[in-house]
């Protein structure tokens, strides 16, 4: 019982060290059993029983049914072998946090318009894509990150993608560029957002800010191949950041929300609705004392 993982060593072991190999097998049978094919499924790099499940990519409203039920499948899965699972981004302090890698092209007629002879084999209808993702990134956290918690991930040192620049090696880049050897499988992969998102608003919402980089022509800069861990502070002082607290988002889709409602997508009584219920949560995370301030506080 002495085989343990860790801080930040559990990517990809194997048993005895990886205990749940079980579990993500019976969760990928009843995936498949309700007609989400699963891909791939293996520990990931926290220690305490972290773990990832790769499902196929679908359209979107299809992709963000089969997110609903991979979530209900894995908490009534781990129940069932007297376990909880949460999808909070951040619930174990000083390991990494959870995400939900987005993968996204966009198809025309049976062609994958990603695919090109650009930086990583893209087009420049998917260079605009990102810069329009990059662009909106801010404002689109309030949609994919809606947490407070959310928030307590997205900071430098855990391969966290704060860093709002695409690249075809940095795991810290916000917009990814997967290797791929085919014409179609040439996407992006956006990494900021998490599991606790609304994926129904969330995969919307990241559709239209890439065509609003694309209508716009808004071009991202160049990619960063760099290990963005150890940019000289001049050259990381230039690379934007998503935002670091709910807070920040929420004022930013306030600001930056044109490309939302366009074409009736989303509506502005819908966003103010949803920033209304989102500030409640705010107000009570802010009225609630936190455990960490008896530490800091409760001898001053």
């Amino acid at each position: 019982m002495g085989h343990r993982a860790p801080v930040k060593g559990g990517y990809f072991p194997v048993a005895p060290i990886d205990t749940l190999g079980d579990i993500r097998n019976a969760i990928s049978l009843a995936l498949e059993q309700q007609g989400v094919e699963v891909e791939v499924h293996h520990h990931e790099v926290a220690a305490a029983g972290q773990n990832e499940i790769g499902t196929r990519y679908a359209p979107l409203v299809q992709r963000a049914d089969w997110m609903q039920i991979l979530k209900y499948t894995v908490w009534n899965v781990a129940h069932s072998y007297g376990k909880t699972a949460t999808f909070m981004p951040k619930p174990v302090v000083g390991d990494n946090g959870s995400g939900m890698h987005v993968h996204q092209s966009v198809w025309k007629a049976g062609k994958n318009l990603f695919n090109g002879n650009g930086y990583a084999g893209l087009s420049d209808f998917a260079i605009y894509y990102i810069g329009g993702i990059i662009k909106h990134a801010k404002a689109l956290n309030a949609i994919t990150n809606p947490g407070t918690n959310s928030y307590k991930r997205l900071v430098p040192g855990f391969e966290a993608p704060i860093n709002l620049a695409y690249s075809a090696r940095n795991r810290s880049a916000a917009c990814r560029i997967p290797y791929v050897s085919s014409a179609s499988a040439r996407r992006v992969e956006v990494r900021f957002p998490d599991p606790t998102t609304n994926p129904y608003l969330a995969f919307a919402a990241m559709l239209m800010a890439g065509l609003d980089g694309v209508q716009n022509k808004i071009h991202p800069g160049d990619p960063i191949d760099k290990d963005m861990y150890h940019l000289p502070p001049e050259e990381a002082a230039r690379v934007p950041h998503v935002c670091a607290s709910l807070e920040q988002a929420l004022d930013m889709l306030r600001d930056d929300r044109a490309f939302l409602t366009r074409g009736g997508v989303f509506s502005d009584d819908f966003l103010e609705s949803y920033i209304a219920l989102k500030e409640e949560e705010l107000t009570k995370f802010r009225m609630t004392t936190h455990p960490i301030e008896f530490e800091m506080y409760y001898a001053s």
